[in-house]
């Protein structure tokens, strides 16, 4: 492979997916980040330069550790192992004097933290300053490399939880690494970085009100910076179906009231017809849901004797605190019958059982 081929074949892909010649467009011409520019203004020697979203995209392989039931690979059943080394491909670009920096980069693709040359990859993008690198990682590995950038805050992790939940976690992913995903990002969030991003990917099989209060717990303890919001892919169907676009609206709501952070529609970017009427309705379900007030209003709370607050505040609790008592992440953190129990359950009764009156 030489600078000239790679060149060529840029060349040739534009060409192809603006119809001058035959050959292979997708995924290329199906892409919501497709910019308009005059054939003259383009130029095919230079690599990057540009902050554009997913301007320069890391996804040379699929192989994951998950099998998440939304994503594209499982259900094409398609995990391939990495196929070429990319350093290697901008390393022409570097030697020609043709690397732009100020790139938007995502490094994706299967499960980012399980290659063998991640920390060469990822040290490379940051040594050379190639411009904000976005690291895409299910968390069910623990990586000390990307913990000391993220501690730098010369990257952003982003992950999707999609739930509180354990068990929803488990069969959404396909996987029982539940534990280990919210111990790592605990260890990424004690890092001090101001660069974690979480995203809830709204499923059939995670829209019940426990995934709801979960994730919104969930996010209260990890406290990330920025939290996305993005129904499941409707893979060849015509439109978002109703009860996610509701339930993504009262989450969205939640967010907002509870932990203090504006989502993002991870969809913005998305140029399909259905992600388009989905960005549409979907202002006008969280104003919905804003009408609704399924919190309550502030200004209804003080018509309220204090023992109904506490019936109010101890049967919420009393569920949420129950669910998360009989979890496997409870009994792995906090065994039945040891020091650490004892310590905990009377630290809840002198502060939360307390205030409900437990």
């Amino acid at each position: 492979m030489t600078y000239d081929l790679v060149v060529k074949r840029r060349r040739e892909l534009f060409e192809a997916i603006n119809g001058f010649r035959e050959g292979q467009i997708e995924p290329c011409i199906s892409c919501a980040n497709l910019k308009e520019k005059s054939y003259k203004d383009v130029d095919f020697s230079w690599l990057g330069g540009e902050p554009l979203p997913a301007g320069m995209n890391i996804q040379h392989f699929s192989a994951c550790n998950q099998r998440c039931t939304y994503c594209v690979f499982t259900v094409e059943d398609n995990f391939i192992k990495s196929q070429y080394d990319p350093v290697k491909y901008l390393e022409l670009f570097r030697e020609a004097g043709r690397l732009g920096g100020n790139n938007w980069i995502d490094f994706s693709g299967g499960e980012t933290a399980s290659l063998k040359d991640f920390d060469r990859i990822l040290n490379y993008l940051l040594d050379h300053n190639l411009g904000t690198v976005v690291v895409y990682s299910n968390a069910a590995i623990f990586n000390q490399t990307l913990y000391d950038a993220l501690k730098q805050n010369k990257v952003i992790l982003t992950t999707s939880l999609d739930t509180g939940v354990a068990s929803s976690y488990n069969k959404l992913h396909g996987t029982k690494t539940f534990p280990k995903v919210v111990r790592n990002l605990i260890r990424y969030r004690n890092s001090g970085t101001h660069n974690l991003w979480l995203k809830c990917v709204i499923c059939e099989s995670n829209r019940s009100e426990d995934d709801l209060w979960g994730f919104i717990l969930a996010m209260l303890a990890l406290r990330p910076n920025k939290i996305m919001i993005c129904p499941d892919f409707p893979y060849g169907k015509t439109e978002v179906p109703e009860e996610t676009l509701k339930f993504s609206a009262k989450l969205w709501y939640m967010i907002e009231e509870l932990v203090g952070i504006t989502p993002i529609d991870y969809a913005s970017t998305f140029g399909d017809a259905v992600w388009v009427k989905y960005r549409q309705d979907l202002p006008a379900a969280i104003e919905q849901v804003r009408r609704e007030g399924p919190l309550g209003r502030p200004d209804d709370i003080q018509y309220l004797e204090p023992a109904r607050i506490r019936d109010i505040l101890k049967y919420r609790f009393g569920r949420l605190r129950g669910a998360m008592w009989r979890s496997e992440l409870r009994q792995r953190f906090v065994p039945s019958g040891g020091e650490r129990e004892r310590v905990m359950v009377n630290f809840y009764r002198k502060t939360i059982g307390h205030f409900v009156g437990e």
